[in-house]
C-alpha cells in the first residue's frame, strides 16, 4: 500500500474572522499565577506575535486576537512585554508562550471553573523549567 504526502498549500496569512472572546476565560484568567513571576494579581495579556505553527496568524491591521492567546502577566510584567519586542520579552525568559496559551486554553475548555489547579501546576512547572523559580528562590 503507497502512502500519501498531503499537498502544501499556504493558507491566506491571516484569516478573515472575528476573533473570539469570552468573559468567562478572561475571569479563569485573572485567578491564575502571572506565569512569568508566580505572583498573583494578573492582567491578561494577548500575545499579538504570529506563530502559524500554532494556528495563530497574528493581528491584522486594527484588529485583535481571539482569547485563546492570552496569558495572566503581572502588571509590571505586561508592561515589560508592550515596551520590547513581545518575541524577545518571550524567548529573554525562556517561555514558548504560544504553547502555554494553548494548554491553559485546553484545560480550560475541559474542565471549567475546576481548572484552576490544574492550569496553576502548570504555570509553577512552566517557571521550573525556564529556570524562574529556582531565580526567585535564590533572591
Amino acid at each position: 500500500m503507497a502512502s500519501r504526502i498531503a499537498n502544501f498549500i499556504r493558507p491566506d496569512p491571516t484569516p478573515k474572522r472575528k476573533p473570539t472572546k469570552s468573559k468567562d476565560y478572561l475571569a479563569f484568567i485573572h485567578e491564575l499565577p502571572c506565569c512569568v513571576t508566580g505572583r498573583y494579581g494578573v492582567e491578561a495579556a494577548h500575545l499579538s506575535f504570529a506563530s502559524p505553527r500554532y494556528g495563530h496568524y497574528g493581528r491584522g491591521k486594527g484588529s485583535k486576537v481571539s482569547d485563546r492567546w492570552v496569558l495572566p502577566l503581572h502588571p509590571g510584567e505586561h508592561r515589560r512585554q508592550h515596551g520590547m519586542s513581545e518575541e524577545r520579552f518571550w524567548s529573554a525568559i525562556g517561555i514558548d508562550p504560544h504553547l502555554l496559551a494553548l494548554v491553559i486554553h485546553g484545560i480550560w475548555s475541559d474542565l471549567g471553573e475546576d481548572a484552576v489547579p490544574f492550569a496553576t501546576a502548570i504555570i509553577n512547572q512552566t517557571l521550573a523549567d525556564a529556570g524562574a523559580l529556582r531565580s526567585r528562590d535564590e533572591a
